[in-house]
């Protein structure tokens, strides 16, 4: 198989012109951080995808924007990095994080913080612009949210995204 070369100058970042953002502002954000980390260590895309365990054509098309990272693989790259999932996604300045003494599932953060909530589910659903379903889901451990979706709910529980996804105690 022949290595991906991520060909960083100051014009061109894989497939998006510097300074545009791919696939959306916040997925773009996680992009720009493997972006920026790739250039920093002088990393291919393939070893960067073996690094996470991942196929080096979907580090490809998340970089040139053709699609998006599951949650599953945000955190996979937060941990390989020794960064903060907060980091990845811009929203915090300081990439290390103090690792969860005991790590908690998404799913089990998500009832913690509901269970503090006036809204119902079906209220929630509405304002997080998501299926009830999927919220169910999310409740009972059998799908996680997209990486946009978990920084969104972060926002509106006042707390970190990787506080919410478990891998810290520190809201």
């Amino acid at each position: 198989m022949s290595s991906i070369f991520v060909h960083l100058d100051d014009n061109f970042y894989i497939g998006t012109p510097k300074g545009e953002t791919p696939v959306d502002n916040i997925t773009g954000k996680f992009v720009n951080s493997v972006r920026e980390y790739l250039e920093q260590n002088g990393m291919t895309v393939t070893a960067f995808a073996r690094r996470i365990g991942c196929l080096e054509r979907c580090v490809a098309r998340w970089l040139n924007g053709t699609n998006i990272p599951s949650t599953e693989y945000v955190i996979k790259t937060a941990d390989a990095l020794h960064w903060s999932v907060d980091y990845l996604f811009e929203r915090t300045d300081r990439a290390a994080f103090m690792p969860a003494a005991a790590p908690s599932s998404f799913s089990e953060r998500l009832h913690a913080l509901l269970s503090s909530c006036k809204e119902n589910k079906r209220t929630l659903a509405r304002i997080w612009q998501v299926e009830p379903s999927a919220l169910t889901k999310w409740l009972n451990g059998s799908r996680m949210p997209k990486p946009d979706t978990v920084y969104k709910l972060a926002d509106f529980f006042n707390c970190s995204m990787d506080y919410l996804l478990g891998r810290t105690d520190i809201p």
